[in-house]
């Protein structure tokens, strides 16, 4: 797997272990959506599914990871959206100059195994700092860069909407 980072490129790993399903059309609200799914996996953690679906949701990953060939298009449809519970926020900027870390990435998150695909957000000293990891060969950078501008187009449109109907 591979972590993209302002531009830049890390090895790295990451798992999931809460499996929710949702069917979207192409009509759906946005903000409709994000309420149902994180009502879905609210309810998913308070019954602890996050520990008793994680062998099965690894098992899963593996599969998908070890075929890339047999889900490319239908993986990246599976899984569009993250549920954060609580935002990561940091603001250790000095600390971080003391000893001479220039970046890191704080991970918490949940996600779909078809994309095996994360958005990891936190706001680090005031500032939003998105990272997303995906598994390569299962999704190419560019496969990538056009799904994120997609998602900033939705999320943009969303939010100019809040008070609308769409």
């Amino acid at each position: 797997m591979f972590v993209e980072h302002n531009g830049l490129n890390f090895a790295g790993f990451y798992h999931s272990a809460i499996l929710n399903t949702h069917d979207v059309g192409g009509g759906d609200n946005l903000w409709e959506l994000a309420k149902r799914t994180y009502n879905s996996f609210a309810n998913a953690k308070n019954n602890n599914k996050h520990f008793s679906d994680m062998a099965d949701i690894n098992f899963l990953m593996c599969k998908a990871i070890e075929n890339p060939g047999l889900t490319p298009s239908g993986s990246l449809r599976t899984s569009l959206i993250s549920v954060f519970e609580d935002p990561v926020i940091n603001h250790s900027n000095k600390e971080r100059q003391g000893i001479g870390l220039e970046d890191f990435m704080g991970c918490a998150s949940v996600h779909g195994v078809g994309p095996s695909l994360a958005i990891f957000d936190t706001i680090q000293d005031g500032e939003l700092d998105c990272a997303c990891v995906y598994p390569s060969p299962l999704h190419s950078r560019h496969q990538m860069h056009e799904f994120l501008d997609e998602m900033k187009r939705i999320l943009l449109n969303g939010s100019n909407n809040v008070g609308g109907n769409n």
